[in-house]
């Protein structure tokens, strides 16, 4: 008696195991089945990101297995030019929507010690590689501190880049003088050097307000200096003063 009771009980084990294989067996099949293969997949949004990057970066083209949040996280890794992507997916449809926002291009920022440069956009991010280039069309930043340059990486805050911007349209717009290329030293930079045409340098506190700084720069180009021929710099980093040789 008691071994045809362990006979049974041993029975019942095989078959529910071989009832759950089964099972697992037809989840399996139905997870890999083509069936469920993403059948169309819309990118918009992307204006210099090829659509056809985008989707070969996908992970999985099941509908079911492949996660929104894993493939947005993963697709802002593999592309750095993608600021932001939202992906919604339609499971009957088996469609797989993508907006993408690009970064912009605002300037060119290149290592110095290493003469590398890259498109930097307003959050401060280096997303491509660039050519090393001059002159008062784009902005250039110099940098000469110790941080490491790669792609992906922040090298700016976007406060020190709305700095820089503000910088260049003001001198551009409402004096005379062109800005040829910034520097900066400190990582964070405490400065901003500004490289004029003709040899000569602005100094700004990027810690202080800039349209102070603008506002007594235009004030001593009106009042006081009268030319910036012989000019070798202006230091703007005093508060409400200005010194210049």
């Amino acid at each position: 008696m008691a071994k045809r009771r362990k006979k049974r009980k041993y029975g019942k084990k095989i078959f529910a195991l071989a009832i759950i294989f089964l099972f697992l067996l037809l989840i399996a099949g139905i997870l890999l089945s083509p069936v469920l293969e993403i059948e169309k997949i819309i990118v918009y949004g992307n204006k210099e990101i090829d659509s056809e990057e985008i989707k070969t970066n996908i992970n999985s083209m099941n509908i079911l297995l492949l996660t929104t949040a894993g493939l947005e996280k993963d697709l802002l890794k593999k592309i750095p030019k993608i600021a932001q992507v939202e992906i919604r997916k339609n499971i009957f449809k088996k469609t797989l929507n993508i907006s993408v926002v690009e970064r912009e291009n605002v300037g060119i920022a290149c290592k110095e010690e290493t003469n590398n440069c890259f498109y930097i956009d307003k959050n401060g991010a280096i997303f491509e590689d660039a050519p090393k280039t001059s002159g008062s069309l784009i902005i250039l930043i110099k940098d000469f501190s110790s941080q490491e340059f790669f792609i992906g990486k922040k090298i700016l805050s976007e406060q020190i880049v709305a700095s820089i911007i503000e910088i260049k349209e003001n001198l551009d717009y409402s004096t005379n003088i062109k800005v040829n290329w910034f520097e900066i030293h400190t990582d964070p930079p405490k400065e901003l050097k500004v490289i004029i045409y003709g040899n000569w340098y602005i100094l700004f506190d990027s810690t202080k307000e800039i349209e102070k700084q603008l506002s007594v720069l235009k004030t001593a180009l009106d009042e006081k200096i009268k030319t910036t021929e012989n000019l070798e710099y202006i230091d703007l980093r005093i508060e409400n003063r200005i010194y210049y040789k």
